[in-house]
């Protein structure tokens, strides 16, 4: 099914490159809210598409902010990115290293320790 799903998006495309369609194929993706459904459905459903879609949309410093905020506004998505993070030693080490150079950030991560000591002392 999802191979018919996929020929169908790729002879649509296709047919709206050649046709001409009154503009080019992205026009159509942006104007075509059924198209433009229909082929983010593809790239969600295959892997390796997803992942270069992913790579190709946070390649720029501007939209990589902002794809980060909207992802970490998802919960199931922030808890994933916190689980990684946290059994990622090196991301791990970026974190503090990141919260270490602001002075508000420090006292907090600090204070943080100190509390895990006193509990670990008891």
């Amino acid at each position: 099914m999802r191979i018919r799903k996929s020929m169908t998006v790729v002879f649509a495309v296709a047919a709206l490159a050649a046709a001409g369609c009154g503009g080019d194929v992205a026009q159509q993706v942006l104007t075509n809210e059924q198209l433009r459904g229909e082929i983010l459905g593809v790239i969600a459903s295959h892997k390796d598409l997803a992942l270069q879609t992913v790579d190709r949309v946070v390649s720029s410093d501007t939209l990589r902010a902002v794809v980060v905020d909207h992802l970490l506004r998802n919960d199931n998505v922030a808890k994933q990115v916190i689980v990684s993070v946290a059994t990622n030693p090196e991301a791990l080490d970026m974190v503090l290293g990141a919260a270490m150079h602001d002075s508000t950030m420090r006292v907090h991560v600090l204070t943080l320790l100190k509390g895990m000591q006193m509990a670990n002392a008891k």
